[in-house]
């Protein structure tokens, strides 16, 4: 294992941890892991731990990178996007809070639409709201099969996402009335 300190590639690798627990992170195994962590690692030394972990986390990934073996699908995104002049987001009315993770949304496509895995693109899970990648082609046939549909135990709202432009002009708008 190499025996280097990068400290802006170990910034980047916090950045991508963090930003995994709040996009892919399964919150009950995660809390599962939180709770053995507490039990089993003194308070005087859980910052070492977790910087050893952090270490053979930042080390394993830049030693696989230089072999070619792993660096592609550690590094790409889990749902690859799409290109931007072939597809559409969406806003799903469905997020963390409800403890909704990418699989769930891409199951919840393919069992009501015949659209296909490849037709869907990134996939942002906020906490109160998802915004999902998709192709042109089969943006409509999401919307129209799954917004009001009983998401459980409510019913789910599908539409075309706003922009930030869109949602800025929206404010402005509501401002002036």
């Amino acid at each position: 294992m190499p025996s280097y300190f990068s400290r802006e590639k170990a910034k980047d690798t916090v950045d991508l941890i963090l930003d995994k627990i709040k996009t892919e992170a399964d919150p009950g195994l995660l809390a599962d892991y939180y709770t053995l962590f507490k039990k089993e690692v003194s308070l005087f030394n859980r910052s070492k731990v977790a910087a050893y972990l952090l270490m053979q986390y930042d080390q394993g990934r830049s030693s696989r990178s230089s072999r070619g073996g792993d660096a592609v699908a550690s590094d790409a995104p889990r749902y690859p996007p799409l290109a931007e002049e072939e597809s559409k987001r969406l806003f799903f009315s469905i997020g963390r809070s409800r403890r909704v993770f990418p699989r769930e949304i891409i199951g919840l496509i393919n069992t009501n639409t015949p659209v296909a895995r490849e037709d869907i693109g990134v996939i942002r899970i906020l906490d109160n709201y998802s915004f999902v990648q998709v192709r042109d082609t089969a943006a409509e046939t999401i919307i129209e099969a799954l917004n009001g549909l009983n998401f459980r135990g409510r019913p789910l709202t599908v539409n075309y996402a706003k922009s930030r432009s869109e949602q800025d002009q929206d404010h402005t708008e509501e401002e002036d009335i």
